[in-house]
Formats: C-alpha cells, sequence, structure tokens
C-alpha cells in the first residue's frame, strides 16, 4: 500500500513534505484496530541470527530508524512495527523534552528507544534520564567535547546506567585529527558509543580504537549493500531514516534479509 499510495509522491516532493505525507500514513495506519500487530506480523523484528549486544543492550537486529524523522515522539512504537529493533526519537531540546517525555508516558516504547538531544544537554538529560534506553548527544560543527563532560557527571548520580553516544557532525574541522581526540576521549571516560556520518569515519574510529568502541551508522542507508558495507566497515549498528521514507519500509526488510544471507554463507 506505502508504494502505491505514498512512495510516488516522496519522489517527487521535498524531503520534509515527503516525511510529514509519509507519518500521516503510519499515523493512520497505527490508528486501524489491529494494525499494530499485523504490521509485526509482516515486518518482523527478530530475525533468526541477528541478535547483537551492544552498549549492554539486547537488540533483535543491528537495524534502527535514526532521528530525524520522529521528532517528537508521536510514532516510534509505529516505526518500529516495521523491522527496527531499537528508534532514536529527535533531536530535541529544553523546549521539546516536555513534549517528548508526555508522549513516552502514553505510550511506553515496545522495543530499544534512544533519545538524541541537539540543544541544552543537561537540561535534557536530567529530565528523559529516566524514560529512554540511552542516549544520543549531537556534537555541533565544532565538535566540542567539552560539552560532555557533565553529562557523565549526571549519571554518576542517577542509580541505573545509561549508555551515552556522540554523534558526530557531518564534516569535522581537522578531521583526522579531530576524530582521533574524540576517540581517545570517549575511551578513556567512559563514553559508550559514537554515531558516525559516513563510512570513512566508521573504518577511522574502528581503526583508532581497535574496534572496541561501538558505532552507530547513521549514513543516509538507502540500499542493503549500503547497509552492509558499514558493518562490514565497524558499525554494530546502523540506523535508517530518509531511506525508510523514499524506499518504503520494504527497505528494512530488504537489508535485514541480505544480513541473513550474509551470515548464512559466512
Amino acid at each position: 500500500m506505502y508504494n502505491l499510495l505514498i512512495r510516488p509522491f516522496t519522489r517527487v516532493l521535498s524531503r520534509e513534505r515527503g516525511s510529514r505525507l509519509a507519518l500521516r500514513y503510519f499515523q493512520l495506519i497505527g490508528k486501524i484496530p489491529g494494525g499494530r500487530f499485523v504490521n509485526r506480523l509482516l515486518h518482523s523484528n527478530r530475525p533468526e541470527g541477528l541478535e547483537r549486544e551492544v552498549f549492554g543492550l539486547s537488540f533483535y537486529n543491528p537495524v534502527g530508524l535514526g532521528a530525524g524523522l520522529d521528532t517528537r515522539g508521536d510514532l516510534y512504537n509505529d516505526l518500529n512495527d516495521f523491522g527496527f529493533s531499537f528508534s532514536e526519537v529527535g533531536p530535541i531540546d529544553a523546549e521539546t523534552v516536555k513534549y517528548v517525555l508526555s508522549r513516552i508516558q502514553k505510550d511506553p516504547q515496545n522495543d530499544i528507544l534512544a533519545l538524541c538531544i541537539q540543544r541544552d544537554y543537561e537540561r535534557v538529560l536530567s529530565l528523559a534520564y529516566d524514560f529512554c534506553d540511552f542516549f544520543v548527544i549531537e556534537l555541533d560543527a565544532a565538535a566540542d567535547i567539552r560539552t560532555v563532560a557533565p553529562l557523565l557527571d549526571i549519571r554518576l548520580t542517577n542509580d541505573e546506567y545509561k549508555p551515552l553516544v556522540l554523534k558526530l557532525p557531518e564534516e569535522l574541522p581537522d578531521a583526522g585529527e579531530t576524530l582521533a581526540r574524540i576517540c581517545d576521549y570517549c575511551m578513556m571516560n567512559g563514553v559508550d558509543g559514537i554515531e558516525a556520518r559516513n563510512q570513512e569515519q566508521i573504518r577511522q574510529i574502528a581503526e583508532k580504537t581497535l574496534g572496541r568502541l561501538p558505532i552507530i551508522a547513521n549514513c543516509h542507508i538507502k540500499s542493503a549493500a549500503q547497509a552492509s558495507g558499514m558493518l562490514a566497515a565497524g558499525a554494530s549498528l546502523i540506523e535508517v531514516c530518509s531511506g525508510f521514507i523514499t524506499k518504503g519500509p520494504g527497505l528494512v526488510r530488504q537489508i535485514l534479509r541480505t544480513l541473513q544471507s550474509e551470515n548464512e554463507t559466512a
């Protein structure tokens, strides 16, 4: 139905308008009695052999929904029903955090839920700490690592340990030197992982940390081959966002089938 009714429009509309149209469609499907149950049957997120543990969390498969689509926490459970093992809500700041938390309380997550924080890091993390499974801290263009230290202190004041992941900018100033500094900081200070924006970043992080720092690939993935390539480069998890809109929910199923096939032939 998505390929027939929605996908033709997402090809010609702007990304923002195409995303809004697709989200309305998914929202409508979720409101149909039994709609979520049917989607889970058709798009299982528990394919055999793809389970993995990352950040101390158990993921049914390595494919998640990236931030930028469900920016206010309205549809993470509806979208998760299309095969994702986790969803990243946001990015959010202090102005939107209370709304997002109210949505999470009304519709508790079925699977692993991450929250991407874009600004006001300390306030948002303090308010949201008990409601999500892990947190993604979106660094600004300057990639100022000093913003992370107070967040690690906040974690120490809580009884339950929640993973913190740093999301890199698309372009890093003095890329090689900056990336090396970020990797060193993460390894020495207990940051749990890095969300990388392209395959070269993934390769360099895996090389600099000897594969000991988990990586989430947030790399505009739009095909199963791309997804496989990111994992081969060193990523532990991958995220799909815009490709989910332009290619449709079948993209997640294609990725999972490809990864299963590769596992079987390895």
